[in-house]
């Protein structure tokens, strides 16, 4: 007989993965409950109520912060970080980058762009401290892309790092930045998310800007705003003030207070217009979402979810 779900305490993970043979697992906590989760290209991350840091999946560049394991298959603890209570984590590709609630940044895992944030381009199998960056101001969101980083701090301060090869973290014709570096458009930032190689964040206005690879539409923009795309453009097809963005794999996604607008690449259907829709080259509203009290949207590289109230 199966047993049955548990309303707290479960994990559950399913999907294609390279080290366990595609087997859908579930892992239960004991005396503790997962909080917040981040998935990176084979690897994730679980923040726990008692601000636990577990680990599991392929380790291929040390990014589980657990040593040279090649793979975990089950959460394991970050001993490493058990004298300070995790607040927030994010995978990238192949690093993870976290923050303790007493304002610690740590990187883990592959760092050849410098998306660790160490101020060198060497990989590490443990998590290591990165120097303080925002005058000690707390973090509200960390976001990690395909070798990138991002955080934002609750004054609304927006600091990237790592490459920087087409754009992706906005510092113009810089090819990388082993250190954070503060992204300022003059007004503060409220929401910011790391695509593949691209990138996007919200103001407090509502205004969204993007920047980075700028095939397939994912940007955007205007043609005449295409050349700027090294660094934050804003975008102006969108009606109303925008108050989250995610960025996939060659996608992204905007919410409104009345809409979910889709752009970007569309050979998958995660533009949610049908799979007859390749592309969008400017923003283009979800009908389906229309009014609709959606609270959160989340891309993978080629899929979007969307939660409504």
């Amino acid at each position: 007989s199966r047993s049955p779900i548990t309303p707290t305490g479960a994990l559950f993970t399913f999907g294609r993965s390279s080290f366990a043979h595609n087997v859908p697992s579930v892992f239960w906590l004991r005396n503790d409950h997962p909080v917040h989760i981040s998935c990176g290209g084979e690897h994730t991350a679980v923040i726990t109520e008692n601000g636990r840091l577990l680990m599991f999946g392929a380790n291929t560049w040390g990014q589980l912060g657990l040593g040279l394991k090649p793979a975990v298959h089950k959460p394991a603890s970050v001993k490493a970080l058990k004298s300070e209570k995790v607040k927030l984590v994010a995978c990238g590709r192949d690093h993870t980058i976290v923050c303790t609630w007493g304002g610690s940044v740590y990187g883990a895992g592959r760092n050849q762009e410098g998306q660790l944030g160490l101020g060198h381009c060497n990989n590490t199998t443990a998590f290591q401290l990165l120097n303080p960056f925002c005058g000690y101001a707390p973090i509200r969101t960390l976001s990690a892309g395909c070798n990138t980083s991002a955080a934002l701090t609750e004054d609304g301060r927006l600091f990237m790092w790592g490459d920087n090869s087409v754009g992706q973290i906005g510092l113009g014709g810089e090819g990388f930045a082993a250190e954070p570096r503060e992204i300022n458009v003059g007004e503060p930032v409220t929401w910011v998310s790391c695509g593949y190689h691209h990138s996007a964040f919200v103001t407090v206005d509502g205004v969204l800007y993007t920047f980075g690879e700028s095939a397939n539409g994912r940007l955007g923009l205007h043609v005449e705003q295409l050349s700027n795309h090294r660094v934050p453009q804003q975008v102006q097809e969108i009606l109303g003030r925008v108050t989250q963005v995610s960025c996939g794999g060659e996608h992204t996604v905007a919410l409104t207070e009345d809409h979910v607008y889709t752009f970007g690449r569309g050979h998958y259907g995660q533009l949610g217009h049908g799979t007859f829709l390749f592309e969008a080259d400017l923003p283009k509203p979800l009908e389906h979402f229309s009014d609709s009290n959606t609270r959160r949207i989340v891309c993978g590289e080629n899929h979007t979810a969307v939660i409504t109230g």
